[in-house]
């Protein structure tokens, strides 16, 4: 049995699906998903310890991995910190990194790590038959309702052909 290939997520991409009421679905996908513990404790709605129980993966660094996570800091000034350690674990684990954020996409590209957005995740729960097309875009039109930053063109896109 081949292993799964995990995704680490970010807090934004949490939140989304949070909005949407994707949670459960998401763990679903082919993959292990894996949330960095920092986020984790940062995340109040919904609550860290809430994704836990419900299967999301606990990642940490050693104490050791922290001068890393220094030399990232002082290598990019926009990402967080906590978004910093969801690219260092992508790296280290050599998964995907699932972020909207800019910035910490074109760190994650400088360092190699292959990143997706919250696009990609639906967009990979419709192709497995997790929700349906309809489901799809009922759930993207909540995250855009709660102030979701995402491209415009993009989701139109995806509006049409999941209503289709």
């Amino acid at each position: 049995m081949t292993e799964l290939k995990k995704l680490i997520l970010d807090t934004s991409i949490c939140i989304d699906l949070h909005h949407g009421k994707l949670l459960k679905a998401v763990l679903q996908l082919q993959h292990k998903i894996g949330l960095p513990d920092v986020i984790i404790a940062e995340l109040e709605e919904p609550a860290g310890e809430l994704l836990l129980k419900i299967g999301f993966i606990e990642e940490s660094i050693s104490g050791e991995e922290t001068k890393d996570i220094f030399a990232l800091r002082n290598k990019y000034a926009s990402p967080s910190t906590n978004d910093l350690i969801a690219l260092y674990l992508s790296k280290r684990n050599a998964c995907y990194l699932i972020t909207g954020d800019n910035a910490l996409r074109n760190a994650a590209k400088q360092e190699g790590v292959t990143t997706h957005g919250l696009l990609w995740l639906i967009d990979e729960m419709v192709k497995l038959d997790i929700l349906t097309g309809s489901q799809a875009a009922k759930a993207l039109g909540k995250i855009i309702d709660e102030g979701s930053w995402l491209p415009k063109n993009e989701c139109e896109d995806r509006f049409k052909k999941w209503r289709s």
